[in-house]
Order: structure tokens, then sequence, then C-alpha cells
């Protein structure tokens, strides 16, 4: 089979069943290996990323597709699973986002102090500057060091 000897040219050690489905990836010509029960869904390219739906072999029909409720019971109970682990992670993310904003707003806190600080001390300089270049014509008119 062509396909098979492409993906084994690009370095992959896939195994093709005589149920996958191999075609290439319209985006980036990557050949692809699937599951016959991916047939007329939209994936993703796992080397470009695009969405591309999975063609339907000739002769296939998507009714031959459908699953005995068994099956079905077990990809629901997969699914429900996977939803359960994905909010979980979502949860953790958002309150991980939360505790970051917290510390930005606290960094941002300490930012304008410091900010605020460095302009009192340039002020301090420039006020001792002036002082300093005042000196000797304070020292001149007041007869001081003749």
């Amino acid at each position: 089979m062509d396909n098979e000897k492409a993906i084994e040219e690009q370095g992959q050690d896939v195994e093709i069943m005589p149920t996958d489905i191999v075609f290439d990836c319209p985006q980036c010509g990557r050949n692809l290996v699937v599951d016959y029960r991916a047939a007329g869904l939209q994936v993703p390219c796992s080397n470009c990323g695009a969405i591309i739906e999975v063609p339907i072999p000739e002769g296939m029909h998507l009714e031959d597709l459908d699953c005995d409720p068994g099956e079905l019971l077990q990809q629901l109970l997969q699914t429900r699973r996977m939803l359960v682990k994905a909010e979980s992670a979502a949860q953790a993310a958002g309150e991980k986002v939360l505790e970051l904003n917290a510390r930005l707003a606290d960094c941002r806190k300490t930012l304008l102090a410091v900010r605020a600080r460095v302009e009192t001390l340039q002020e301090a300089a420039d006020l001792a500057n002036a002082t300093r270049q005042d000196v000797p014509d304070i020292i001149a008119s007041s007869g001081i060091g003749k």
C-alpha cells in the first residue's frame, strides 16, 4: 500500500489496520491514519492542526458506523469521565488565574510605591543639587571666606 510506505518514510511507526482510513491532510499533505469510526467527522491534523474532514471511504455509509447500545453506553461513560476531569482542570486553572491576578495586583501596588519613592528621591536629589550650586554664591555674598 502506497500510503503505508509514505507513512514509514516520514519516520512514523504506525500499524495500519484493515478498518483504518488513510488519507492526506489537504492543508499540509501529511499522511493521516484514523479509525473508520471517524469517517465524516472533523478532526485536527496531527501535523499542522488544521481542522479537516475525514473522508468517507467509497462504499461505506455513515449508518454502518452505528454502535450497539452497550458500546454507546461505554462511550457515554468515558465521555462523562473525561468531562469531569476537564471541568476539574478548568476549575483548577481558574483558581490559578485568580491567584496570579491577585499577585499581579500586589506587584502593581509595589511598583507604584517604588515609583513614588523614586520620584521623592529624585526631587530630593534635585533640591540638593540646587542647594549645592547656590552655596558658593551664598558664601561669596555673606563675606564668610574673606
